[in-house]
Protein backbone atom coordinates (compact mmCIF):
# COMPACT_ATOMS: atom_id res chain seq x y z
CA UNK A 1 0.00 0.00 0.00
CA UNK A 2 2.97 2.37 0.62
CA UNK A 3 4.14 2.25 -3.00
CA UNK A 4 0.64 3.04 -4.25
CA UNK A 5 0.41 6.09 -1.93
CA UNK A 6 3.83 7.38 -3.01
CA UNK A 7 2.91 7.03 -6.69
CA UNK A 8 -0.39 8.84 -6.09
CA UNK A 9 1.41 11.71 -4.32
CA UNK A 10 3.98 11.86 -7.13
CA UNK A 11 1.23 11.97 -9.80
CA UNK A 12 -0.61 14.74 -7.93
CA UNK A 13 2.61 16.74 -7.52
CA UNK A 14 3.39 16.32 -11.23
CA UNK A 15 -0.10 17.45 -12.27
CA UNK A 16 0.12 20.41 -9.87
CA UNK A 17 3.50 21.52 -11.21
CA UNK A 18 2.35 21.15 -14.84
CA UNK A 19 -0.76 23.22 -14.08
CA UNK A 20 1.38 25.89 -12.44
CA UNK A 21 3.71 25.95 -15.47
CA UNK A 22 0.85 26.18 -17.97
CA UNK A 23 -0.80 28.94 -15.93
CA UNK A 24 2.46 30.89 -15.77
CA UNK A 25 3.00 30.50 -19.50
CA UNK A 26 -0.54 31.78 -20.20
CA UNK A 27 0.04 34.82 -17.98
CA UNK A 28 3.34 35.62 -19.73
CA UNK A 29 1.70 35.21 -23.14
CA UNK A 30 -1.21 37.46 -22.14
CA UNK A 31 1.21 40.11 -20.85
CA UNK A 32 3.18 39.89 -24.11
CA UNK A 33 0.04 40.43 -26.19
CA UNK A 34 -1.29 43.29 -24.04
CA UNK A 35 1.96 45.27 -23.70
CA UNK A 36 2.93 47.42 -26.69
CA UNK A 37 6.35 46.64 -28.13
CA UNK A 38 7.93 50.00 -28.84
CA UNK A 39 11.25 50.97 -30.33
CA UNK A 40 13.52 52.55 -27.74
CA UNK A 41 13.94 56.31 -27.56
CA UNK A 42 17.68 56.11 -28.32
CA UNK A 43 17.09 54.13 -31.53
CA UNK A 44 14.37 56.53 -32.69
CA UNK A 45 16.74 59.46 -32.05
CA UNK A 46 19.44 57.81 -34.20
CA UNK A 47 16.87 57.28 -36.96
CA UNK A 48 15.70 60.92 -36.75
CA UNK A 49 19.28 62.20 -36.92
CA UNK A 50 19.82 59.98 -39.97
CA UNK A 51 16.64 61.36 -41.60
CA UNK A 52 18.03 64.86 -40.92
CA UNK A 53 21.39 64.01 -42.50
CA UNK A 54 23.15 64.44 -39.15
CA UNK A 55 25.54 62.04 -37.46
CA UNK A 56 27.59 62.15 -34.25
CA UNK A 57 30.20 64.49 -35.72
CA UNK A 58 27.56 66.83 -37.19
CA UNK A 59 25.30 66.86 -34.15
CA UNK A 60 27.25 69.54 -32.22
CA UNK A 61 25.05 72.56 -31.38
CA UNK A 62 22.00 70.33 -31.82
CA UNK A 63 19.11 70.11 -29.38
CA UNK A 64 16.46 67.43 -29.51
CA UNK A 65 13.10 67.00 -27.86
CA UNK A 66 11.26 63.69 -28.00
CA UNK A 67 7.72 62.93 -26.92
CA UNK A 68 5.88 59.60 -26.98
CA UNK A 69 2.30 60.01 -28.16
CA UNK A 70 -0.62 57.62 -28.15
CA UNK A 71 -3.00 58.50 -30.96
CA UNK A 72 -6.55 57.56 -29.98
CA UNK A 73 -9.34 56.50 -32.36
CA UNK A 74 -10.76 60.03 -32.39
CA UNK A 75 -7.43 61.40 -33.68
CA UNK A 76 -6.46 63.05 -30.39
CA UNK A 77 -2.93 62.50 -29.15
CA UNK A 78 -2.07 61.78 -25.53
CA UNK A 79 1.42 62.47 -24.22
CA UNK A 80 2.80 59.40 -22.44
CA UNK A 81 5.67 58.84 -20.05
CA UNK A 82 7.97 56.66 -22.19
CA UNK A 83 9.03 54.52 -19.20
CA UNK A 84 5.62 53.76 -17.65
CA UNK A 85 3.35 54.40 -20.68
CA UNK A 86 1.07 56.39 -18.35
CA UNK A 87 -0.82 59.39 -19.72
CA UNK A 88 0.77 62.68 -18.62
CA UNK A 89 -1.07 65.25 -20.76
CA UNK A 90 -2.92 65.95 -23.96
CA UNK A 91 -1.11 66.94 -27.14
CA UNK A 92 -2.40 69.41 -29.65
CA UNK A 93 -1.29 67.85 -32.91
CA UNK A 94 -1.06 64.34 -34.25
CA UNK A 95 0.08 63.03 -37.62
CA UNK A 96 -2.63 62.93 -40.25
CA UNK A 97 -4.27 59.54 -40.76
CA UNK A 98 -2.88 57.76 -37.70
CA UNK A 99 -5.33 56.15 -35.31
CA UNK A 100 -4.82 53.91 -32.31
CA UNK A 101 -1.02 53.95 -32.60
CA UNK A 102 2.05 54.88 -30.58
CA UNK A 103 4.12 57.59 -32.25
CA UNK A 104 7.38 59.32 -31.36
CA UNK A 105 7.33 63.06 -31.99
CA UNK A 106 10.91 64.26 -32.55
CA UNK A 107 11.97 67.90 -32.78
CA UNK A 108 15.61 68.66 -33.74
CA UNK A 109 17.17 72.12 -33.85
CA UNK A 110 20.68 72.62 -35.25
CA UNK A 111 22.29 76.02 -34.66
CA UNK A 112 24.55 76.98 -37.55
CA UNK A 113 25.37 80.50 -36.34
CA UNK A 114 24.25 82.65 -33.43
CA UNK A 115 21.07 83.67 -35.27
CA UNK A 116 20.54 81.00 -37.93
CA UNK A 117 19.84 77.29 -37.93
CA UNK A 118 17.77 74.38 -39.16
CA UNK A 119 14.77 72.75 -37.58
CA UNK A 120 13.35 69.29 -38.28
CA UNK A 121 10.12 67.84 -36.97
CA UNK A 122 9.29 64.15 -37.31
CA UNK A 123 6.49 61.77 -36.40
CA UNK A 124 7.88 58.23 -36.33
CA UNK A 125 5.83 55.07 -35.74
CA UNK A 126 6.99 53.73 -32.37
CA UNK A 127 6.32 50.10 -33.24
CA UNK A 128 8.22 49.79 -36.53
CA UNK A 129 10.25 53.01 -37.05
CA UNK A 130 8.37 54.14 -40.16
CA UNK A 131 8.54 57.86 -40.85
CA UNK A 132 4.92 59.05 -40.84
CA UNK A 133 5.35 62.78 -41.33
CA UNK A 134 8.23 65.24 -41.50
CA UNK A 135 9.04 68.90 -41.99
CA UNK A 136 12.24 70.93 -42.32
CA UNK A 137 12.70 74.67 -41.97
CA UNK A 138 15.47 77.25 -41.87
CA UNK A 139 15.02 79.24 -38.68
CA UNK A 140 16.19 82.58 -37.40
CA UNK A 141 16.81 82.86 -33.67
CA UNK A 142 15.89 86.09 -31.88
CA UNK A 143 18.62 88.34 -30.52
CA UNK A 144 18.96 88.12 -26.76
Amino acid sequence: MGIYTNRKVLNMATIGLLSLGVGSALLIFYNYLETPHLILKDQILLDALKFSGLNDSLSANTTTQMTLLQIKNDGKALVLDDKTLKNTCCAGASPVGTFDEYVWEVHIVKKLTTYHGNEWHYYIDASNGTLLESSHEDVIFPKN
